[in-house]
């Protein structure tokens, strides 16, 4: 569950009960009933295949007593811990991938995404209405409390608060005692009867507010509605109303300097302003909305490459501006000090030419009026912003109001506007690199006042005239169709669920025809096995710049620089890749190159040039250096993630070796291409994907004649046995740490097939929710455990789960211990027949959407195939997940004997 500290800014209104306004033809409800006061919203959606639900609490920290710190963060884990986690399973959707919450000072914010059925959203509804309003404390223990103490503590430990800079901005304003989150001590100290005083004042019906988007029926789900949260419930439903913040009060008004020690050269001067916003402020947002357009000009008209302006609103009301500083020195800092001095001197003096005025003005008019989202989960969250985080919106009709304002705005209203650069900055917020500390804020006040004072003038520079630009010549260039058919087309089939097309060739190669009608180019992706796997440790530092090489190849007869130019020239991109256990050729093209596209990819594997002048340019280069070992800077998190893919056999030991002259003396550019060749001509590993908005009936001629073309070389893969280490013993967490990122790994032989690797994915399911439900649940040791999995056909097939998690140092042998008893248990026990059902639903609710999101079936797809499995696998998906049993699961846990790795951060 996360809390928030910062809310994006909306240039917008308030309106009353932070109801919307919308037009007549929008199709949008947005009522309130009057009995229960509830407010709810329905935006129906066509085409999504989810529904999104929000249940928005009109209650944060800031409702807090002194004495209540810390539960609106509390109850949001407790409504997850009683209600939601449970009672959500049945429906398939899984906790943070469909459902979550977060905090905020002024709204707790409950997000469900669930597949697209009346029942479904009836269910959530339901849950809402029985489970939070009515009964959230009828079996909440103190032990209960006391354990999700632990968590939310170690969660806090996890994610931080807002940087090192968040305290100093809000002072000791009230925020500073009211973190969304609290703080470990505020967590410490809640009981029950803070939290159920807190929940009955606000966790009301009149007080909350329910949001559904999706492909709905809008009278059926405004019935559920209306029939659920009809009366007021059990407890008070009244609008539990507070004073309006006075934010202005709230924010420190004093000058801050601060220095923070560090390696980036990075200084900013931060200004805050609070503002009440009301619908007559709408006025004076829109010029301080100008003014940072003209602030931004001001400097790139200046040439202070160095700066950064940003404004942004956080808080709710509160606008915050200033500059970041990117200064190499101490002289540096002071000099761009002082030109900032200038700047806002001129900046008041200068009057704004009507062109400058005009352009900053569409600057915000199209920044201001970005179109309402289109997908349900967009949507979704654009709700949670107008109402869960600002309280107010700008309805579509402020559109001509906001265009009035403006026409009708003087240039001088702009420059006299001066709270964005006043004569002293509001406060410094300096990080220095080491070294630097001797800066102090009166050096940098002297500074901005020198550029005030100076009479310094930073001439606006004139616009560049347009350079009348020539048009490139058209190459002029023929590439020739191969002559030769090698083989022809020994089947065809249409796979209805995956709308595509499997078209069999007699040389080895599949090609799979995937038309998307929304696409803008069509993508052909040439894929296969083999890799840099099948060479040895000593080989793979010879090849390993092949991928460099292969992408610089020309065709003939023309060379990799003219070829560019006819790529470019034709709307066509290209790319190749080797990987590890995996290969392939990209090309994007549009429908009509997309004979080019065929003929491209032809030469590029059987009609090539060399790039022999870049290869030796580049080993020339290398003989150069210095032969001394480079000492590789490498952060804690990357050797954690080293170690990792060490282990999983993903990661050569010798992979940053260097070459030494001697063997950069020997290496042959042709080697290296004969393995290119071995790799991108052995057709019997080898299938094509082609995705897009194409001419069927033409791309079906296209590929019998192109990939027929190919010459059928059937050589069986060779691979380097796995040499990676069983066992890895070696922490790489610093000592003066005590939260550590935690992966525990298991690995293990499995018997590929596609029933065995979606019985993965269920048992990965199964196991994550049984360490979350002890780590977490019941022993409070862990906030949020992940469980993944990784299987593979090659070298060997194996499969491993990574269990990772952040833990206290002295946790992580309970921890470690705990799986395995968990996976000793699945194995000997019978296995609960109603998780492996919940389970089920999430893996066919995943695939389903794999499958019609034509990016993710593009990747599905061509895993599918690395996975030595057919297409017809993925087409009959749900009945390979139904068919899984308890037995399949055991027997796919059954050979984990042991976790080999315990990896530290």
């Amino acid at each position: 569950m996360r809390y928030g500290l910062l809310a994006t800014g909306l240039l917008s209104v308030i309106t009353t009960e932070a109801q919307i306004i919308f037009p007549d033809n929008s199709g949008i409800t947005d009522r309130k009933i009057r009995e229960s006061g509830l407010h709810y919203i329905i935006h129906p959606v066509k085409g999504d295949s989810r529904t999104e639900i929000r249940l928005i609490i009109d209650a944060g920290s800031l409702m807090e007593n002194p004495d209540q710190a810390g539960v609106a963060h509390f109850l949001e884990h407790l409504v997850f811990k009683k209600t939601l986690f449970g009672s959500l399973d049945k429906l398939g959707v899984k906790l943070e991938r469909d459902f979550n919450a977060s905090t905020h000072y002024e709204s707790t914010i409950y997000k469900i995404s669930v597949p697209n059925t009346p029942e479904n959203i009836g269910m959530c509804l339901e849950i809402f209405r029985k489970n939070i309003f009515a009964n959230l404390f009828s079996d909440v223990s103190n032990d209960d409390i006391e354990k999700e103490k632990n968590v939310i503590i170690q969660e806090l430990r996890d994610r931080g608060n807002e940087g090192p800079f968040y305290h100093e901005k809000i002072g000791n304003s009230i925020f500073k005692n009211k973190l969304p989150g609290g703080t470990e001590a505020d967590i410490r100290k809640i009981n029950k009867a803070s939290l159920e005083s807190y929940f009955r004042k606000w966790y009301t019906t009149g007080n909350a507010h329910i949001v559904i988007t999706g492909d709905i029926s809008t009278s059926a789900t405004e019935k559920k509605i209306t029939t659920l949260f009809q009366d007021k419930g059990p407890a008070e439903s009244e609008t539990t109303s507070y004073p309006q913040i006075d934010y202005a009060s709230l924010i420190p008004a004093q000058s801050i300097f601060s220095l923070q020690q560090g390696k980036q050269k990075n200084m900013s001067t931060e200004r805050i302003i609070a503002v009440q916003r009301k619908p007559e402020d709408l006025k004076t947002t829109l010029i301080q909305k100008l003014y940072s357009e003209l602030i931004r000009q001001g400097i790139k008209d200046a040439g202070l490459q160095n700066v950064t302006f940003f404004d942004d609103w956080y808080m709710g009301n509160i606008f915050h501006s200033g500059f970041e500083i990117r200064s190499k020195d101490r002289a540096d800092l002071l000099k761009t000090y002082k030109q900032l001095g200038a700047l806002s001197e001129q900046v008041k003096k200068t009057e704004i030419q009507p062109e400058l005025f005009e352009s900053i003005k569409q600057k915000v008019i199209k920044n201001t009026f970005t179109p309402l989202p289109t997908n349900a989960k967009d949507i979704a969250i654009y709700y949670e912003d107008i109402i869960g985080r600002h309280k107010y919106i700008l309805p579509s009709e402020s559109r001509f109001l906001v265009q009035k304002i403006l026409d009708e705005l003087k240039e001088e209203e702009i420059r006299s506007y001066s709270s964005l650069l006043p004569e002293e900055p509001h406060f410094n917020l300096i990080q220095t690199p080491t070294g630097l500390s001797e800066i102090t804020e009166q050096e940098l006040s002297n500074s901005f006042h020198a550029g005030i004072k100076s009479g310094l003038i930073i001439q606006h520079q004139e616009a560049v005239k347009k350079e009348v630009v020539k048009e490139t010549p058209l190459i002029r260039y023929k590439i020739e169709s191969p002559k030769k058919l090698f083989a022809g087309v020994i089947s065809e089939k249409q796979l209805n669920k995956l709308n595509v097309s499997l078209i069999k060739l007699s040389n080895g190669i599949d090609l799979i025809l995937a038309p998307d009608s929304k696409a803008e180019k069509n993508t052909i992706i040439y894929y296969g096995r083999g890799g840099f796997s099948q060479l040895s440790d000593y080989e793979y530092p010879l090849y390993k710049d092949l991928n460099y090489y292969a992408n610089q190849i020309g065709i003939k007869p023309y060379k990799y620089s003219i070829l560019s130019d006819i790529l470019s020239q034709n709307n066509i991109s290209y790319s190749s890749y080797i990987g590890s256990y995996a290969n392939e050729i990209r090309i994007t093209a549009p429908d009509d190159n997309m004979e080019l596209a065929f003929k491209l990819l032809y030469h590029s594997i059987y009609n090539y040039i060399l790039p022999v002048g870049d290869f030796k340019e580049d080993i020339k280069q290398k003989l150069l250096e210095d032969d001394t070992e480079e000492q590789v800077s490498e952060n804690e998190y990357a050797k954690f993630q080293q170690a990792e893919e060490m282990f999983l056999g993903n990661y050569r030991k010798t992979e940053n070796k260097k070459l030494t002259k001697q063997e950069l003396k020997k290496l042959d550019i042709r080697k290296l291409f004969a393995f290119y060749d071995q790799i991108f001509r052995n057709t019997n590993n080898r299938a094509v994907l082609i995705s897009g908005n194409f001419n069927i009936r033409q791309t079906k001629d296209l590929v019998t004649k192109y990939f027929g073309a190919y010459k059928p070389i059937h050589q069986t893969l060779q691979w380097q046995s796995n040499s990676s280490p069983d066992v890895l013993n070696e922490d790489f967490a610093p000592e003066n740490q005590t939260r550590k990122d935690v992966a525990l790994i298991t690995k293990s032989s499995i018997v590929p097939s596609a029933k065995n690797i979606f019985a993965i994915q269920l048992a990965k399911e199964l196991l994550q929710s049984r360490f979350f439900e002890t780590a977490r649940n019941k022993y409070g040791k862990v906030y949020s455990p992940s469980v993944s999995s990784e299987y593979k056909v090659y070298p060997t097939p194996l499969v491993s789960f990574i269990i990772k998690f952040r833990s206290e140092k002295e946790d992580i042998s309970f921890l470690k211990n705990l799986f395995l008893n968990i996976v000793e248990e699945l194995k000997n026990n019978p296995i609960d027949s109603g998780k492996l059902e919940n389970s089920k639903k999430a893996l066919l609710i995943s695939m389903a959407e794999k499958i019609t999101d034509p990016y993710l079936k593009e990747k599905e797809v061509i895993q599918n195939y690395l996975d030595r499995l057919t297409i017809e696998d993925l087409e009959n998906y749900e009945s390979l997940i139904n068919s899984i049993t308890a037995d399949d699961i055991k027997a796919i846990l059954a050979p984990i004997k042991s976790i080999d790795a315990q990896l530290i951060q």
